[in-house]
């Protein structure tokens, strides 16, 4: 098939087997379970992708498992490396990742994942990872599937390389992944910043709240680092005994539900379609130590039960479901209320929200909800069992000048996600327009840099 525009280049339609690389294993499938057990993994060595590392970008993500090189050479037809495409045949049949990072780059599949090395003479690896991200190629990937059980597909070789791709000119091709793959590195670098701010805001609540180093810098005479006189002598110079060890003197050990009160979430079914407010759920809160809105469905909900259920800024939400102790705190203001498995938490001020957040996301909370979690089919924690949990509680001199010291990492953190909501929407709506070659990619170049 051939498609033209009157300004626009020739596009071409191939199979992807036509596009593979000359090589025996340029579209392969992953070793069977049989040829790399559980018990083939180590603690360094070659990591092997699973569909839970494919993300909404083209970097990977979550924790890997290893192989060691001897048994990633035995595979060796299983072995991926810069440019090449990684899609799931069973479980989340649609995903699409790419391996970047140069010639350094070496990964293994796992056994659930198959691969192609693309012929780069004709087709740039980076462009096709952007077709399957498209509805016509999720399509494409989707339409063998099986959504019987655990969704899988039955011949996925065969029907990997039958799949159809337009191509225009390797140029053009070129253009449009630039452009798309820019936006995808600007995410994903505001993505970066905001664990390090994230982890800038715990090493503060840590510092003042766990460790007590400003109590224990003036027991021992020295200047707390970071902070002005005001805020040094809102501390105490010694520590005394507690039930939960040394704490500074004048401070003291009570549950967290002094703090707070408590409310269950709203039940209703998730959808795509703007219908009503954004539903938060506990998959948008148990995956990074903030929320990002855009992934977030809506629901619909009577007018006076949103009133009880709308989300405002300063609110935590703890799972009690699903990933029980899993916490966020709303940031900025949204159109939105919380599902069933969260449960909300009210502090008397923004201040106080902050603290009890730095709590929830503390080490000893961690371990206190795992020791607390019940249930012999799913673990769970209902609201009473959330904030029966004995904390060390400053007094509120101490918990306000927390605020200007913690607020302008997470106003920062905030804003990227923000951004990052923007930017998605961006590639989102250029994508079918450049793959349909509605706008040619040295036109979006012109957009984005007028963007």
């Amino acid at each position: 098939m051939k498609r033209s525009t009157a300004s626009g280049p020739t596009w071409r339609e191939y199979t992807l087997d036509e596009l593979k690389a000359d090589s025996d294993s340029a579209i392969a499938i992953g070793p069977f379970g049989s040829r790399m057990k559980s018990d083939c993994y180590v603690d360094v060595g070659i990591p092997v992708i699973r569909g839970t590392n494919i993300s909404d970008t083209k970097v990977f993500r979550n924790e890997f498992v290893f192989i060691s090189e001897t048994k990633a050479e035995e595979l060796a037809g299983c072995n991926v490396y810069d440019g090449d495409l990684v899609f799931p045949h069973r479980g989340s049949i649609g995903a699409v990742g790419i391996v970047t990072g140069g010639t350094t780059a070496r990964y293994m599949l796992s056994t659930s994942l198959m691969k192609v090395t693309c012929n780069r003479k004709i087709a740039d690896p980076l462009f096709l990872f952007y077709f399957f991200r498209s509805a016509r190629g999720r399509y494409e990937l989707l339409k063998n599937a099986s959504q019987v059980g655990t969704p899988g597909i039955a011949t996925p070789l065969t029907s990997l390389k039958a799949i159809r791709v337009p191509l225009p000119p390797l140029a053009e091709q070129q253009a449009i992944a630039e452009i798309l793959g820019s936006l995808d590195d600007k995410i994903e670098l505001n993505r970066r910043m905001n664990e390090t701010l994230e982890r800038m805001a715990q090493t503060i609540f840590k510092s003042w709240f766990v460790d007590f180093d400003p109590v224990r810098a003036k027991a021992a005479g020295r200047q707390p680092a970071g902070m002005d006189a005001a805020t040094v002598a809102l501390f105490p110079d010694r520590v005394e005994d507690s039930p939960l060890g040394k704490i500074p003197k004048g401070w003291r050990v009570s549950k967290l539900a002094d703090l707070c009160s408590t409310q269950y979430g709203y039940t209703a079914s998730a959808v795509d379609a703007p219908v009503g407010p954004k539903l938060l759920r506990v998959t948008d809160i148990n995956k990074r130590n903030w929320i990002e809105w855009c992934d977030v469905p809506h629901c619909s909900i009577p007018q006076e039960d949103k009133t009880k259920y709308s989300l405002v800024v300063g609110d935590l939400v703890v799972a009690r479901m699903a990933d029980p102790g899993k916490a966020a705190i709303i940031e900025e203001p949204v159109d939105a209320i919380f599902a069933s498995y969260l449960v909300r938490l009210k502090a008397s001020s923004l201040a106080h929200a902050y603290v009890l957040y730095g709590y929830l996301k503390s080490d000893a909370y961690a371990d206190y909800s795992i020791a607390a979690r019940s249930g012999s089919v799913q673990a769970n924690m209902n609201a009473r069992v959330i904030v029966d949990v004995d904390i060390v509680i400053p007094p509120d001199d101490v918990i306000r000048a927390y605020l200007p010291n913690i607020l302008p990492l997470r106003q920062r953190l905030a804003a990227s996600v923000k951004q990052s909501t923007a930017l998605a929407a961006i590639r989102d709506a250029l994508l079918p327009k450049l793959l349909s070659g509605e706008i040619r990619g040295t036109d979006a170049a012109k957009l984005e840099a007028v963007r």
